[in-house]
């Protein structure tokens, strides 16, 4: 008889624990928790691993004391994470905001990196003639700002901190009001480098000297606007899963590789622009709006499952060896005599492209 009730026993140890990392999430979630003690739960896990060892070693015995251990270790989680600011656990945690700037001395040239990680950001041209950058960033971690070179600037701007936990960022509930704001100087020439990460970024680019450009998107959506150029400057656009919408600006002169992604693309050339772009296309949608009568190359090199959409009045003037159209180099009427061209050349992936 006894042997029947210990075969039929079933711990509810683990039943317990999941039920109480649900009610923690659920606490969080609906702002129940002191958002800053949230984060104490990243220094918490070896706890864990404490109590599924007392479990092991004599929980098993009994389901009484494998659920007391279960309920304990719950409860004594909630109780930190309640108590964390007045214990003193866990310091910070407001949303702060930071400035950083750098004069412009003697700068003849600048490289600029920018990790906007997860805020929502905007970048756009100084009105000072004297400051080479300055950021006003609202965030919950420490923000690393460097600077270094004389007339070559090298300009460094990055998160100091992840605070992501099972991959949910417990910051994040103190971020609705957050923003960073960036001004940079639009009469030196830079090569600029901005990874979007997972929140949404407005770079309004128009008025600044470009010599090189690179933007790493992410999860959130991207406006960029692109300058015009006396010279030719490379754009190396990767895209995520965040949409793209890119506006050049008239008389733009520009050398691009555009990696698609899963995001959709949508970009619009000014006029008299000198494009080439080299497009690897994803599972994203891709349009690209021209100018009217602009000299305007489409090379079509492979076939991918997505749909190709190019104007009926473009000339099919070399197939490729390739038979039903979708592989090929089309031309628009006077793309050899056109003073300014328009070269695409692209390999399609499963998202749709469209040029209008």
């Amino acid at each position: 008889m006894e042997e029947n009730n210990k075969s039929g026993y079933r711990s509810i140890f683990w039943p317990v624990l999941l039920i109480g990392v649900g009610v923690i999430w659920l606490f969080g979630s609906l702002n129940l928790l002191p958002v800053p003690s949230l984060r104490l739960l990243l220094r918490l896990w070896p706890l864990a691993l404490v109590f599924i060892g007392l479990y092991i070693l004599i929980g098993r015995r009994s389901p009484i004391i494998g659920s007391l251990i279960g309920i304990g270790f719950i409860a004594l989680v909630i109780a930190l994470l309640f108590l964390a600011p007045t214990l003193g656990l866990e310091q910070g945690g407001e949303l702060k905001t930071l400035q950083f700037s750098e004069p412009l001395g003697g700068t003849t040239s600048a490289e600029i990196t920018l990790d906007l990680e997860r805020y929502p950001s905007t970048i756009d041209s100084l009105s000072s003639p004297e400051m080479l950058i300055e950021a006003e960033l609202d965030t919950v971690t420490d923000v690393r700002f460097s600077a270094r070179g004389n007339q070559e600037k090298i300009i460094r701007v990055e998160p100091a901190g992840d605070y992501s936990f099972f991959g949910f960022d417990w910051d994040s509930l103190l971020m609705s009001d957050a923003i960073w704001e960036i001004g940079l100087i639009p009469d030196v020439p830079m090569d600029l480098y901005v990874d979007v990460g997972s929140g949404s970024a407005v770079l309004d680019l128009m008025d600044l000297d470009l010599s090189a450009l690179g933007v790493d998107g992410g999860s959130g959506s991207t406006t960029l606007t692109l300058p015009a150029s006396a010279s030719s400057y490379t754009a190396n656009i990767d895209g995520g899963s965040g949409s793209f919408d890119i506006e050049i600006e008239d008389d733009a002169k520009i050398d691009f590789a555009i990696n698609v992604g899963s995001g959709s693309f949508n970009i619009v050339i000014g006029n008299s622009s000198t494009i080439e772009a080299e497009i690897d296309g994803g599972s994203g949608s891709l349009t690209i709006n021209v100018p009217k009568n602009a000299g305007v190359r489409v090379i079509i090199r492979d076939s991918g499952s997505g749909s190709v959409h190019i104007p009926g009045s473009y000339s099919l003037v070399d197939d490729l060896g390739d038979d039903d159209r979708d592989i090929g180099i089309w031309e628009s009427d006077g793309y050899n005599d056109a003073l300014h061209r328009i070269e695409v050349t692209f390999d399609p992936g499963s998202g749709s492209f469209r040029l209008r």
